[in-house]
């Protein structure tokens, strides 16, 4: 049986370049083996690479019984649970796909607009001329504000101080270089102590669930149906047959959510550094915002023509995920080759966002090639596809929408640093290999001008 092409380098160099810059390791098998190869690698199932547009449509469109996705994301399952969204499939994701996403789309999402930019312009008063801003952890942070309050609310007192702070200590050390290796490792996943790594993790993941179950058990007690943050959302949630989620099912799916802070931030750092490189594009965006006819109405910035295709085009440039991962449950063909059940697919985003077909010059930052052309959902894909598409797909654009136009709309930044950096693994994604520092130069003087940016809409509004 024919396969693909498979890279010729060593598998373990392999293995450290996937784990540890991704981009570069997808970049240079691409360029040499096309739209399509394989790796093999010990202890692991065969993972084929796909950036084909069309190839990839197949894979996002495939009846649901072809494809599995929950065993990809069995590294997460110590932080996010057994009955988080992400590691089930089939009849039970359904049920918890459809009782978490109304707390993240439609009108529970343009009402967390206002909060957004109040959580920015509260963290950036204390931004002074002059000043450096090490972007890398305001933007950590105004994520994590922005997420925490989202999730819970706006509600202060001791025990939601507590719970912020571990729930921030988690995060951070589950993304934490020692803890990936437990991770990937199962066998190092063993609670030697409170002084050893992974007993640190589990003593930090019970104290967090202990005060997460205590907030469930308080709001049982006391319902506030008016309540518009998630958790309240998804306590009233009801599926087919009526029935409410448990604690369990409310604890998992509130770390599923919280779990994409770090991918939220990222964006906002990608976002200001393209900025920054593109001082014309900055300006046109000053522009486009100082000519809304209502600097309240959040709804209507997020939906402004340029800055989506700001968003859109850092989101392509920069994939917050390299790969949208399936396991074939039956034997397939993609591409003329034929591959067995058990097979890994990987639909590679990164070089599917870099093809000089669909984006020439694709190393250039260009938002207007969104408001010039249509990409269907196989062409541009930055959250996947398919009926596993993420589920922060519409939340992550939002809040990065509305985070740099607060920005923008007030202050004259510049980068500290002019030099390149490079890309290396962050979760599932990738981030800048160095803290991203600005300084204030000056503040934006928001006299009315002329409209003179383009009224064309950028079709995929994400």
């Amino acid at each position: 049986m024919k396969l693909p092409n498979c890279p010729r380098t060593p598998w373990f160099v392999q293995v450290y370049q996937w784990g540890t810059h991704p981009t570069h390791f997808l970049d240079s098998c691409t360029q040499r083996y096309g739209d399509i190869f394989m790796v093999r690698w010990p202890a692991s199932a065969p993972i084929v690479f796909v950036s084909n547009p069309k190839a990839i449509e197949q894979i996002y469109t495939a009846p649901k019984e072809l494809f599995n996705i929950a065993e990809t994301y069995e590294i997460l399952r110590p932080l996010v649970g057994d009955q988080s969204l992400m590691v089930l499939d089939g009849k039970l994701h359904e049920r918890q796909r459809s009782l978490v996403m109304p707390s993240l789309h439609g009108g529970s999402l343009r009402s967390y607009g206002k909060l957004i930019c109040k959580l920015t312009e509260q963290m950036m008063q204390q931004w002074k001329l002059g000043e450096v801003i090490n972007l890398s952890s305001w933007a950590d942070n105004i994520s994590m504000n922005v997420m925490f309050q989202v999730v819970f609310g706006l509600d202060e007192g001791e025990h939601l101080v507590k719970l912020r702070q571990k729930i921030s200590s988690i995060l951070d050390y589950f993304s934490s270089p020692i803890i990936v290796l437990h991770l990937l490792t199962r066998s190092l996943q063993k609670d030697l102590g409170a002084w050893s790594p992974w007993g640190r993790f589990v003593r930090l993941l019970n104290e967090v669930d202990q005060l997460l179950y205590a907030e469930i058990a308080q709001r049982r007690q006391q319902p506030q149906p008016d309540r518009t943050d998630v958790l309240s959302l998804l306590m009233s949630a009801r599926d087919e047959q009526g029935e409410a989620m448990s604690d369990r099912e409310l604890r998992d799916e509130v770390m599923t959510v919280l779990s994409g802070k770090g991918v939220a931030a990222t964006a906002i750092i990608f976002g200001l550094y393209c900025l920054q490189k593109h001082p014309e594009v900055y300006q046109r965006l000053q522009s486009e915002l100082d000519s809304i006819s209502n600097p309240l109405d959040t709804n209507a910035i997020a939906k402004l023509p340029y800055l989506t295709a700001i968003s859109q085009e850092t989101l392509r440039l920069y994939s917050l995920s390299v790969v949208a991962m399936r396991v074939a449950t039956t034997s397939f063909e993609l591409m003329g080759y034929k591959f067995s059940a058990g097979t890994h697919v990987y639909a590679n985003i990164h070089s599917l966002h870099h093809r000089q077909d669909l984006f020439p010059n694709p190393e250039q930052f260009k938002p207007e090639r969104f408001l010039e052309r249509q990409f269907t959902s196989h062409e541009y894909s930055p959250f996947g596809g398919g009926h596993r598409r993420c589920i922060g797909y519409a939340f992550a654009p939002f809040q990065m929408k509305l985070v740099l136009a607060t920005i923008v709309s007030r202050y004259q930044l510049k980068l500290v640093d002019d030099r390149p950096f490079n890309l290396v693994r962050h979760a599932a994604g990738v981030a800048p290999n160095k803290d991203i520092k600005m300084i204030v130069t000056g503040f934006h003087d928001q006299k009315p001008k002329p409209k003179s940016t383009s009224l064309l809409t950028p079709i995929n509004a994400v």
